[in-house]
């Protein structure tokens, strides 16, 4: 998941049903004549892969260049999928860790001399990596699991320069002596939660709570508010009466707030909640219905010598057991219809298109027009507070 500029983070973060025309590959900017971007801001056997991993086209014992977010994704990363990718292929994985970095490294590097042959992306940075040409075209055929990806995330967003293969919907955190189990995002507006010690929220990545003030105002079909300009201030007027009383940057700050009494409530992201809630007494999280979040796609670099061997680690990523053994390690959504989540994950995350559809994903081709706008407001409101 991709950070804003000012954001201190350690753990892993997208575009929605209203993805708007401006959001595509058409018109894109020269990967160097665009040297900034507004706002740049997580072994099992491989049925069907034997033959593209065994391509002449990507040599025995080559080692492949792989951007992670930073923190306990990668932390994680390195202790389930890189085992499995180098016993199932007998090449090499060297990973590398970023965050807001990853698309200035990319942009800085000779054309010929990529810092990194695959790199992660989630909603925002997919856009802006698009625009400025930072990545190649997936040649599909290389890559036969993307049939296998539930259908709505293939439809959303484009899948050109990139396959959609993780991501985690938001949820909500909640102390279980509360008057209220919160179970949508309107209940941050109920006077149990308005009179509670407060909320926590994130900070850098502020699509996301907004996401849920206009998710729960309800006026518009899931978070349709934000995408209507006149209705901007309205979205923004919902999320500053909420009782927000704590910032977050990072999944440590809102454990943190909870320890201090100083939120009885946060938005944070279920993959990360799901795996250390389980560190603090007296927490509980739920997953809304109608709800935001992210979701990473997987880029092969412009300018790599490794282009097969980096769409086969793509289709490795997609595969159905190897998501099965990774949900083992990672509480995370994946995106293969086949794929089985460990213990009953598949009861909060998305297991079919009809389940995904509930999740509004930013909508990058939208809000970068209004970016500045929209992060200033926020901004106000924190300050204000």
């Amino acid at each position: 998941m991709a950070a804003d500029p000012e954001r201190v983070a350690e753990t892993s973060g997208c575009e929605s049903k209203y993805e708007s025309s401006t959001d595509a590959t058409s018109g894109s900017l020269s990967r160097r004549d665009v040297l900034s971007a507004t706002a740049a801001g997580s072994m099992a056997t491989v049925a069907g892969c034997a033959k593209i991993f065994g391509s002449d086209t990507a040599t025995e014992g080559e080692t492949l260049d792989v951007c992670v977010w930073s923190g306990n994704y990668a932390d994680r990363f390195e202790e389930s999928v890189v085992p499995m990718y180098e016993e199932k292929t007998g090449k090499s994985i060297r990973l590398h860790r970023g965050w807001n970095e990853i698309l200035a490294d990319i942009r800085q590097a000779p054309d010929d001399e990529p810092p990194y042959d695959v790199t992660v992306t989630e909603g925002q940075f997919y856009h802006i990596g698009r625009q400025e040409e930072l990545f190649l075209p997936i040649r599909e055929e290389n890559v036969p699991n993307l049939e296998a990806v539930i259908d709505y995330y293939t439809e959303f967003r484009t899948t050109e320069y990139g396959m959609p293969v993780d991501g985690a919907p938001c949820t909500i955190v909640y102390r279980e002596d509360m008057d209220i189990e919160p179970d949508s995002w309107a209940d941050f507006d109920s006077d149990a939660v308005r009179n509670s010690s407060g909320i926590g929220v994130d900070t850098g990545f502020w699509w996301f709570p907004v996401h849920a003030a206009a998710i729960g105002m309800d006026d518009r079909e899931f978070a349709g508010e934000l995408y209507e300009s006149e209705l901007h201030d309205d979205v923004f007027e919902t999320f500053r009466n909420w009782n927000v009383s704590g910032w977050a940057s990072s999944g440590e700050d809102i454990w943190q707030d909870f320890q201090n009494d100083v939120i009885d409530v946060a938005q944070w992201y279920f993959e990360q909640t799901e795996f250390d809630i389980d560190d603090y007494d007296g927490l509980a999280h739920t997953t809304p219905e109608h709800n935001t979040g992210y979701l990473n796609h997987w880029c092969v670099v412009d300018g790599t010598d490794k282009r097969a061997q980096a769409e086969d680690f793509l289709n490795f990523l997609m595969d159905a057991e190897v998501q099965t053994e990774w949900s083992e390690h990672m509480p995370t959504l994946f995106t293969n219809e086949n794929m089985s989540y460990a213990d009953d994950l598949g009861e909060e995350l998305p297991t079919n298109s009809e389940e995904a559809e509930n999740i509004a994903f930013p909508d990058w081709g939208y809000l970068m027009e209004y970016y500045e706008e929209l992060n200033q407001t926020y901004t106000d409101i924190q300050t204000d507070a």
